[in-house]
């Protein structure tokens, strides 16, 4: 047994049914970021000169951070005078002056002092000499003492030398160790009028945020710019295009959905910054994928678009980068977690409360806002959260009914018994119902046990055989009465009527709107099986009938929870014929069935393999012990009456009259 191996052709079309929107998205994609980068490609075309007019008025595109030169250069000036001169010991000059010493004339206790203060590791300075003649010339007695000085200040020199390299190097050193004193230039901020002096300064920062480049031809530097944002664009977009195979399971219109979803939320996203950089709501598609599909591809999408908004805002790049992150995780997570609509506004809001706190951590450790502004900024990341949390809760619905993703909400919905097919159900076939219900149970443990999608599995087996409400009485679980209409018609007859509960339930599955997921339920949960009481009618008439002409339209089951919904619904059945259930009883009966159905190739398009069949082999035996154990006979109220009588009598006889 193994699943079914999709063709090549299946593949390619797949994947090149995935492409057509993920090009469109990285064209529309590269148009957002040139819309965003054009100002970098605005390069005036007049030569801008330090000293002359500027030829016009330039604003900052964009929030950027900037160094501002003369301040840092005053910090590291201050650092270099803070470092002293830095001396270093000529060894060639002490043996020279150690070996004319030890030749000399001089005093041996002379000799002894001059010898230990020039093996000093750190050597004699010439500042020093004067102070050592000295104290030599105390050592010395007085009559020779104008011959000591006169021979001292001859043989001595200074061996410890101011090393010019090694103070600039420790100067240079202090110096970068400063860090550079920054300043925030505001989006739309004036950096030169129109007519003002050009400087150096000016210059800087004009080709900081890109309008000025002495190297590019402003002819071309435009092209340039729309190529670079077509590359970053086709950059940004290699995940997606890396998960578009898993991305195949989704329909047309779910891909288009979320294309057009990502392309407007960047570009809401990109006007939001412009009121504030620490407003960041775009983590509400994450989000929304999260409850949508799964919390694997919710991060990888929530990474893409942490990265693309950290692109499209120049300004704290790795601010934004690290509190865009840190919510879209948190937020993913919480929603997941705690499993209901309501709790992607929750997640939003904790998720931007995250942020905020790992905002307060980094400039904890950087510095830089003071706490004033620092809480402006927290609130805005908490502000975006909750705004990303209303997107993500009003956003679902529409996911939901409009484009058609099934969620664990719209399926735990659906097992409400007050659904109107299942109410239908409940009171036009009760049975059937019955029956549906005991199936849930067992297919929602047996996938569940297996790795599957217990939930879908329990909804599909809830909704499997809907369309017997189309003839409920020829259905014996719905057959109240005793009576069969199955007594008076032909084999064949009965046999359009049974196996069109599939066609009929496919209908009813579309006509009240639900989700195409349930489908291969009622499909497959026959696959291609003989209805073999209705063949065994049919072969008493004639011998020679062909047993294709009593089988099942299919397909075969194709999925785990088809497949386990295919022989919960042959063991239930069969459950009800046994007349001394026991646990022996049940479990040969269930081998016995999932042998005839593997015998019959029924499970040659299913992905179970025969570690699963075991494991829902036990799964159906535990439970249906359970349901089919034998219960003990209690007395009736008549048993209990004549018992109670019975004692009454012997203890209190009746005595003859007296006469």
């Amino acid at each position: 047994m193994k699943g079914m191996k999709a063709s090549p052709i299946r593949l390619w079309r797949a994947s090149w049914r995935s492409s057509i929107p993920l090009l469109l998205f990285t064209a529309v994609l590269a148009a957002l970021l040139y819309s965003v980068y054009q100002p970098y490609s605005a390069v005036v075309e007049q030569d801008l000169v330090v000293g002359r007019p500027s030829p016009a008025l330039f604003r900052s595109p964009i929030d950027l951070e900037i160094i501002d030169q003369l301040a840092t250069e005053r910090d590291r000036q201050a650092a270099r005078a803070q470092v002293g001169t830095i001396y270093s010991t000529d060894l060639s000059v002490q043996r020279l002056v150690l070996d004319a010493i030890a030749t000399s004339t001089l005093p041996v206790n002379v000799q002894v002092l001059v010898f230990s203060a020039y093996q000093q590791p750190e050597g004699v300075k010439e500042g020093q000499l004067v102070a050592l003649i000295d104290e030599a010339l105390a050592a010395t007695e007085p009559d020779r003492q104008h011959e000591v000085r006169l021979l001292l200040e001859r043989l001595l020199l200074p061996t410890s030398l101011p090393d010019v390299r090694l103070t600039e190097a420790a100067r240079q050193a202090a110096a970068n160790e400063v860090r550079p004193v920054m300043t925030r230039l505001q989006a739309g901020q004036t950096i030169v009028r129109e007519g003002d002096l050009l400087t150096s300064e000016h210059l800087r920062i004009l080709e900081s945020v890109g309008l000025f480049d002495p190297r590019a031809e402003a002819a071309s530097r435009g092209w340039w710019v729309l190529i670079g944002c077509g590359l970053l664009a086709l950059l940004v977009s290699l995940p997606l295009w890396y998960a578009r195979r898993q991305l195949a399971n989704l329909s047309r219109r779910q891909l288009y959905f979320l294309a057009t979803l990502s392309l407007l939320l960047l570009a809401a996203q990109r006007l939001a910054l412009l009121a504030d950089p620490h407003f960041l709501f775009i983590y509400a598609l994450s989000l929304l994928l999260a409850l949508l599909l799964n919390e694997s591809v919710a991060l990888a999408w929530g990474v893409w678009l942490s990265v693309t908004v950290t692109i499209l805002t120049p300004a704290e790049p790795l601010t934004t980068l690290v509190t865009l992150l840190v919510a879209t995780v948190i937020a993913i997570l919480l929603a997941r977690a705690y499993r209901s609509r309501s709790s992607a506004l929750l997640a939003g809001v904790l998720g931007g409360a995250a942020a905020a706190g790992v905002l307060f951590i980094l400039h904890l450790v950087e510095g830089g806002l003071s706490l004033w502004p620092l809480t402006t900024s927290a609130l805005w990341l908490i502000g975006g959260g909750l705004l990303a949390g209303i997107l993500a809760l009003g956003l679902l619905p529409i996911a939901e009914g409009a484009v058609g993703f099934l969620t664990e909400f719209r399926l735990i919905e659906l097992t409400n018994p007050s659904q109107p097919l299942l109410q239908r159900l409940l009171l036009e076939a009760p049975g059937s119902y019955q029956h549906s219900m005991i199936i849930a149970n067992l297919v929602d443990q047996a996938v569940a046990n297996i790795g599957g999608n217990a939930l879908l599995a329990r909804v599909g087996a809830l909704y499997h055989d809907v369309g017997k409400l189309k003839r409920p009485q020829f259905f014996v679980e719905n057959q109240l009465s005793g009576e069969n209409p199955h007594d008076k018609i032909s084999p064949h007859l009965s046999y359009l009527i049974i196996t069109s509960h599939v066609r009929d339930g496919l209908e009813l599955l579309r006509e009240y709107k639900l989700p195409q997921e349930l489908e291969p339920f009622v499909l497959e949960h026959h696959g291609t099986t003989v209805l073999t009481y209705f063949y065994k009618r049919a072969l008493e008439d004639s011998a020679k009938l062909d047993e294709l002409n009593f089988r099942y339209p299919g397909p075969r089951p194709r999925s785990k929870e088809t497949a386990v919904l295919m022989l919960a619904d042959t063991v239930e059945s069969a459950s009800r014929t046994l007349t001394e259930p026991s646990q022996g009883s049940i479990r040969a009966m269930i081998d016995r069935l999932i042998e005839q159905r593997l015998t019959d190739g029924q499970l040659a398009e299913s992905p179970l393999n025969f570690h699963d069949l075991e494991v829902i082999a036990n799964t159906f035996e535990r439970m249906l012990t359970a349901i089919l154990h034998r219960r003990i006979r209690y007395p009736s109220a008549e048993e209990i009456q004549g018992l109670k009588r019975g004692g009454d009598s012997r203890r209190n006889p009746v005595l003859p009259a007296s006469r």
